[in-house]
This record gives C-alpha cells, structure tokens and sequence, in this order.
C-alpha cells in the first residue's frame, strides 16, 4: 500500500502533511492504524534517491513534525529511526563502476554511460573491491575487424593443409616410386617442347613475312615510288604477330621451368612420405 499525501494525527484530528524525502516509499500499516516505513534498510535504488534528497536541515524539521503530529511515543520512534537509518545508509550502499572504453583508457563513475552497454563492467565498494563483475557481451569495430583477420588467417591455414594432404593422397596413389616421378615429368616437358617449337616455327616463318615487307618497302622509298597499302599493313601484321609469339613463347618457357619445380617437390615430398610411412610401421 502506498503512503498517502495526508493523515489525521490521533490528538487533534489535524491533517499533517507527508515528509518530501519518503516520496513514493513503500509503506506498511503500524498496530494504531498509521502507516509508515518499515523500519528496515530500504532497496539500493530507494536509498540512493533518499539520501540524494536528505538534508540535515529536512531532519530536523521531520522530527519537529513527528513530535506535533505521531500519535504515540514508540511510533515516533520507529519513524525517527528509519529516517535515520536511510540517511546513513546512504553512502554505504553508493556503487562505483569501472569500466574501459574502446581506446582502453580506464574510467570510474557512478552512473555507467549508456554506450558503454554490453562491454563490460566492475562494481566496486567504498574501499575499491571488485563486488561484481558484467562481463564483456559485444565486442567493439576494432575486435571485430581483428576476430575477422583470424578468422580469415586460420581458414586460409585450413585450407592450405587440406590441399597439402590431398596432394599428398594423389603422390602415394599415383607413383610408386620416385622414377615413376621423372618419367611423368619428362613426358609433361615433352608436351611443352612440342609446344615450344611450334611457336618458334610460327615465329621464323612471321619473322620471314616481315622482313620481305621490310625490303620492299625499302625498295620502293629508293625508287621514289608510292608505298603500296597492303604492303604496310602486311608489315604491320607481322610485327604484331612477332610480339604475340614471343610473350606465348616466354610463357611456355616459365611454363616448363614451374613443371621442373614442381616435379622435384613432388619428389622430395613422396620420399618424405615413404619414410614417414616406414617410421609409421
């Protein structure tokens, strides 16, 4: 039951009106009929708000009313105790909190600021003790772009393993052994010689077509005679195809020597396997 706004003293029927610092307390009915506080401590949040309101001065002038107003002497004891109590349990039940923004600077305060909701939190008493701690629940822009980098690292990790262990599946099944290896390898630079020399075929032949052009358009500036357009368009055909055959030719090149690099990893990597398997036995 909430304590209303007035009541009738016993003496003299006179209204008195309630205190200002029990504002909204929760009030329990005494054995003549008045309601007061409990004489209890009241909750953290009702004393706070109490001893924030209560001034000496309010004191002194509720036990004033008391004396005037409190229908008998052990009811005003109980009132004037309860004041009491609330006015000195007021900086005991004060809550400190602790806590580390997103920079890492440390704060204390008595109010947690709202943005700092879900990262984390200490309670301390008066003397600095940790009574309760709210662990962290979100993590800030800089953990998050952190966590994805990790992220991001171990599964490119995981997936360089599984690549390695299939690799490795393959060699054991494919070769037995390690002369099996350099006839695979033989046959693949084969295949990239015939390549090869095709492209250098295709390159003596181009090579061929723009010279011709070159010497006829020699001639024909010597003999002051026009310049046949075709002729010009044929050499500049065949320059362009000289460059597309020299950049094909350097990339079998690097071609051939990535299979040699590969062959013989494969090779180191299938006898480590033979004696990983023997070790295994």
């Amino acid at each position: 039951m909430t304590w209303p706004t007035t009541w009738p003293t016993r003496r003299s029927g006179a209204i008195l009106s309630r205190p200002s610092y029990v504002i909204a307390a929760s009030m329990a009915p005494m054995s003549d009929g008045m309601p007061i506080q409990d004489a209890g401590i009241p909750t953290d949040a009702t004393a706070r708000g109490l001893y924030n309101m209560l001034k000496i001065k309010e004191l002194l002038l509720a036990c004033r009313l008391l004396e005037r107003g409190a229908p008998s002497f052990a009811s005003r004891m109980r009132i004037v105790t309860t004041l009491l109590l609330i006015f000195a349990a007021g900086p005991a039940l004060a809550t400190t909190y602790r806590w580390v923004d997103a920079n890492g600077k440390v704060h204390y305060g008595d109010v947690m600021p709202s943005q700092q909701s879900g990262l984390g939190h200490q309670e301390l008493d008066k003397q600095g003790r940790v009574v309760k701690s709210t662990p962290r629940t979100l993590l800030t822009q800089e953990e998050r772009r952190r966590r994805a980098e990790e992220t991001a690292a171990h599964d490119e990790h995981m997936r360089r393993v599984e690549d390695q262990q299939r690799r490795d599946r393959a060699l054991l099944s494919t070769f037995a052994n390690e002369s099996e290896i350099d006839l695979a390898r033989d046959r693949a630079l084969i295949l990239e010689r015939s390549n090869l020399n095709g492209l250098q075929s295709r390159l003596d032949s181009t090579a061929a077509k723009l010279s011709f052009a070159n010497k006829q358009l020699a001639r024909l500036r010597a003999a002051r005679m026009v310049e046949p357009a075709n002729l010009a368009q044929m050499r500049d055909e065949a320059q362009a195809e000289l460059e597309q055959i020299g950049a094909a030719m350097r990339q079998r090149e690097k071609t051939m020597n990535g299979l040699k690099q590969r062959f013989e990893a494969d090779k180191a990597r299938f006898q480590e396997l033979l004696e990983l398997k023997a070790i295994a036995r």
